[in-house]
């Protein structure tokens, strides 16, 4: 290959390589507005949150006379809230207010009965 061959080669290999070049370029800025488009996209898009006034709750007693046939479940599922786990935490609780050591109760005797309330 004499001087000549070599040198057009040279210059067809360049010219290639920065066609290439510059088509890589174009591709990563083409991704890069497309990322910058979406993010934007996200950050302006509209949310709707509805933000309610959270109420403390605080704990309250009251006294209750047991009649004919009340069982602790029954009780406890007139005065459980969502501030208890579950029904078998609340019927602990009250048991354990009223001294209780089982689960029998008799009519006519009180309980003291635990509850939550809003805002009060």
């Amino acid at each position: 290959m004499n001087q000549m061959s070599f040198s057009v080669l040279n210059s067809q290999f360049l010219m290639l390589f920065n066609q290439l070049k510059h088509k890589r370029q174009y591709i990563v800025l083409f991704g890069f507005s497309i990322a910058t488009i979406l993010v934007i996209s996200l950050l302006l898009a509209s949310t709707n949150v509805n933000a309610e006034k959270l109420q403390s709750s605080s704990k309250h007693i009251t006294s209750i006379q047991i009649e004919k046939g009340d069982t602790l479940w029954s009780i406890a599922s007139q005065y459980i809230t969502d501030d208890y786990k579950d029904m078998n935490e609340y019927i602990k609780e009250i048991k354990q207010t009223n001294g209780l050591s089982s689960d029998t109760i008799h009519e006519g005797r009180f309980l003291v009965i635990p509850y939550y309330a809003q805002g009060e």
